[in-house]
């Protein structure tokens, strides 16, 4: 626009638009933003190479995790990759290891319960679908309906032919003896008039006790920290350590004491917190030329060698004993 027109009905009509255009925008980013939630953490992601867009996810997932070598089976095992639908999270590889040691790897989203995403876990949709299946199956194949029908013309022939049999007559004492034993005997209802129970093997949610396998621990158990299962698997995993994906062990409600070879993370934290204080203590209380000469000692064997923490409490103790 030229300036001689600036001032003209024309050119103030021009720039109220224009700045009216830049408001209606604003709304509507402030009316997504409300609706939809703002995803900066995956979307402001950084320019690089696979790992690294994906270590900036875990970032901002607020998950650590732990790379194994390379090679390594663990490391191959890992898919976990970003979700290419609109919500952009993470589909992470999880390790599901059961009661019976069995293990299952399955891809699964960081959006979705635990309960859901369990490997054992089948959902009532699934099951009206394999049941629509079934019958659209019977309906497109009207030889296997011909058979069932054929089979069951069959059966009812054989019934109009025993019930022209003529059943032998019985003696009264043996007559006698049958009454009796019916009397006795529970009432068995057909199995029509019962409603269907349910599957005992089909997970519910609180069927299962779950767990996320706390990696490198200095415990000779596995330490395991309790996750509830209506959580996400994104919220399960916010704040803890992995090693390249999570592990999950579950376990029957039923039973709900871990087994000998496992712990909980809070046990094993208490244990951890009195073995550093009791360090300390021992530490304040030494002299430094007794951690001069632990240094020293361990210097003669092996100069790159780093001092064991265990073992400098063996001598600590020694030392303190004689004095």
């Amino acid at each position: 626009m030229k300036k001689s027109e600036l001032a003209t009905p024309a050119g103030i009509d021009h720039d109220y638009n224009f700045l009216s255009g830049i408001e209606r925008d604003l709304e509507m980013a402030d009316k997504s933003v409300a609706e939809r939630g703002l995803d900066i953490g995956l979307n402001g992601r950084p320019n690089g190479n696979q790992s690294q867009k994906m270590d900036w996810q875990f970032s901002a997932a607020g998950v650590k995790v732990i790379r194994a070598p390379k090679g390594m089976s663990r490391a191959k095992e890992n898919k976990t990759h970003r979700s290419k639908s609109g919500n952009k999270n993470i589909i992470w590889t999880v390790e599901w290891i059961g009661t019976d040691k069995s293990r299952t790897l399955t891809q699964s989203s960081a959006a979705e319960p635990i309960y859901r995403i369990h490997p054992l876990f089948e959902s009532p949709t699934s099951k009206k679908k394999r049941k629509r299946e079934t019958e659209a199956t019977l309906t497109s194949n009207p030889e296997a309906v011909q058979d069932t029908a054929e089979l069951s013309t069959i059966r009812v022939a054989s019934s109009e032919i025993n019930s022209h049999v003529k059943a032998p007559e019985k003696a009264p004492l043996v007559l006698e003896l049958q009454a009796e034993s019916q009397q006795d005997a529970p009432s068995i209802e057909s199995p029509t008039s019962q409603p269907d129970a349910p599957s005992s093997g089909a997970p519910t949610v609180d069927r299962y006790i779950f767990y996320l396998l706390r990696p490198r621990t200095s415990s000779s158990r596995r330490v395991l920290i309790p996750l509830t299962s209506t959580d996400t698997l994104g919220d399960a995993l916010r704040g803890q350590t992995v090693e390249e994906f999570p592990t999950l062990y579950y376990f029957s409600a039923a039973t709900p004491d871990l087994p000998p070879e496992f712990m909980l993370d809070e046990q094993y934290r208490k244990e951890e917190g009195e073995q550093q204080r009791e360090f300390e203590e021992l530490l304040r209380d030494v002299d430094p030329e007794i951690l001069k000469r632990l240094k020293d000692d361990g210097t003669k064997s092996k100069v790159d060698e780093e001092v064991d923490s265990k073992r400098i409490l063996d001598v600590l103790k020694q030392d303190l004993g004689g004095l």
